[in-house]
């Protein structure tokens, strides 16, 4: 959002939510949709993110959800051993690998420090940063990702995962709605599980919104859009039609199982990221995630990567 209100392009939206009496049901996402105390944006609904696993191959494998990074590791190896891809993933779209170096960070380095790094204040090449890439490098050096995953888009990997060659993916909810209603009942959820227990666990919350742009020509009809969108029943309609949740506190969700489960994850985060696209400078962040797709294919090149991200770094934030 910053870099188009920096340009002036989205119209400053804050008396809207007084208005229309949104100011205390939104607060939560507000900040996500302020720059200073103006709002440019509509929060609409928010995605959560986590490991979509397949019921039936952990069963047969005999392991279940992980709680912690070594119950995950051994988990992959059994699932490994037994003949399945543990991890699916597609990186020819760059933004579906920054998941894992995300979700890594906050883990091992607390959000603080990832917040840091997204704003440029903190280096590549960082000893922290480092260390992200070596515990990322143990299941890339063990084989537990899709061969290949850079010849997949992230929706082509998903099927993998729906067949049963594959056992999770760490994504959105997207995967639910790439995949047939029938098959929903196979698919399983868990939160990215904990590496240092003393580190408090923020959670990727990505906030969706509309704007009205600063040239539109009719902005009155536009907030009256806007306004009847912000109705609870239709915010909610709007975001359950993509399997995410809507920005309201009073929407009520109990008749749906999954949105249950991520709105009390949102609600016991200690804190969230946006995603790394979406935390980091848009230029930043092209470099960021082809080095991700590049470790990914060849975790020897890690220094590599990460003294090209730094110089970026430098380059983009001086």
């Amino acid at each position: 959002m910053k870099t188009f209100t920096k340009r002036g392009l989205f119209d400053d939206m804050s008396g809207f939510f007084a208005e229309n009496n949104l100011t205390d049901v939104m607060k939560p996402w507000l900040p996500a949709v302020s720059e200073g105390d103006k709002q440019y944006m509509m929060p609409t609904n928010f995605t959560t993110w986590g490991f979509f696993y397949n019921k039936q191959v952990f069963e047969k494998v005999g392991v279940a959800p992980p709680a912690t990074w070594d119950e995950l590791m051994a988990a992959a190896a059994k699932i490994k051993a037994a003949g399945v891809t543990p991890f699916t993933i597609g990186t020819r779209d760059l933004w579906a690998n920054a998941l894992w170096f995300d979700y890594l960070d906050m883990r091992m380095n607390g959000l603080d420090f990832h917040m840091q790094l997204m704003d440029g204040k903190a280096s590549y090449t960082d000893p922290r940063v480092k260390a992200v890439f070596a515990k990322w490098g143990e299941p890339i050096g063990k084989g537990y990702f899709l061969d290949n995953a850079s010849s997949y888009g992230w929706q082509e990997a998903i099927p993998f995962l729906a067949q049963g060659k594959a056992a999770m993916y760490l994504l959105g909810p997207y995967v639910l709605t790439s995949l047939p209603a029938e098959v929903h009942g196979n698919i399983g959820f868990f939160p990215f599980p904990v590496i240092d227990p003393s580190v408090p666990k923020a959670e990727e919350i990505s906030v969706n919104g509309v704007t009205i742009p600063s040239g539109a020509k009719n902005k009155p009809l536009a907030r009256s859009f806007l306004a009847f969108l912000a109705q609870p029943d239709n915010l909610k309609a709007f975001a359950l039609g993509g399997a995410v949740l809507p920005a309201r506190t009073d929407v009520d969700v109990s008749g749906d199982a999954f949105a249950q489960s991520q709105m009390a994850l949102a609600k016991n985060a200690q804190g969230s990221a946006q995603f790394y696209d979406r935390d980091t400078d848009p230029e930043m962040a092209q470099v960021g995630m082809k080095g991700f797709q590049e470790f990914l294919a060849n975790p020897k090149r890690s220094d590599a990567v990460l003294d090209r991200l730094e110089a970026a770094r430098q380059r983009i934030f001086k």
